[in-house]
């Protein structure tokens, strides 16, 4: 059914653009935006150190500025190259953390500049955030099946993605459970924007996979894009990373 839709709205392109979206086409742009999510996860993944080479500021920045380059070749360049910068201050010690700094998995909605107040909080109150579980994170860097019929690819790779609108979705637990272990995860906070239900909804769920499995401490914060609730935020990230720092 969903590839059915992708073929659809894939005509219904064609028909009021008066273009062709050709297999050669699709391939050559599947295999370029691949690259493209490769140099992310690499830029992601230099969090993984312990401590940490880059803020959760930083990788967003870098992140959501890049992606606006109307030449993805650029883009991919500049990542890779900060890539090999950070890894090379790493090897010599650099770092803005240190050992003990808590490292804390974002996980919910997508954040970006501009809806970046969290990750600004959680970072001042002198904890780290390593990884972010989200639709402008992690989840955007799977890759497409470069071997199958192109439409056939790209409708089975986002028919796949552990979005909250998918119901069950266990593959949300799944990428958790693998990123909690790999970014060596000291708590979890989980970001709602107010009435985007889905979120909400799972939330209960995901706090208590992370609390009975994992036996991380667990936030659940559910906000919007404006600056008014700041400090009533403040007061529960700071609470919480007590409860972090044991």
């Amino acid at each position: 059914f969903w590839y059915h839709e992708v073929k659809k709205f894939k005509e219904r392109v064609e028909k009021e653009t008066g273009v062709m979206i050709r297999d050669e086409s699709l391939s050559d742009a599947i295999q370029l935006t691949n690259q493209e999510r490769k140099a992310k996860k690499a830029l992601m993944d230099l969090a993984k150190r312990k401590p940490s080479p880059i803020s959760g500021i930083e990788l967003l920045t870098i992140m959501f500025k890049t992606g606006f380059f109307m030449d993805k070749r650029l883009g991919i360049t500049l990542m890779n190259e900060v890539v090999d910068e950070i890894q090379k201050r790493a090897d010599q010690g650099e770092s803005p953390f240190h050992q003990r700094t808590p490292r804390i998995l974002l996980t919910g909605v997508p954040v970006g500049l501009g809806s970046e107040k969290v990750v600004r909080l959680i970072e001042k109150a002198a904890a780290n955030v390593v990884c972010f579980e989200n639709c402008s994170g992690y989840r955007s860097v799977f890759t497409i099946d470069e071997k199958k019929q192109p439409l056939q690819a790209m409708a089975e790779k986002y028919l796949a993605t552990p979005c909250s609108v998918m119901s069950p979705n266990p593959g949300r637990i799944e990428l958790l459970t693998e990123l909690i272990n790999e970014f060596s995860v000291d708590g979890v906070v989980d970001l709602t924007w107010q009435a985007c239900h889905t979120y909400n909804i799972e939330s209960y769920n995901i706090e208590t996979f992370v609390t009975e499995k994992f036996r991380l401490p667990f936030l659940h914060l559910e906000t919007d894009y404006s600056e008014s609730d700041t400090e009533q935020l403040r007061v529960r990230i700071e609470a919480f990373l007590e409860m972090v720092k044991g």
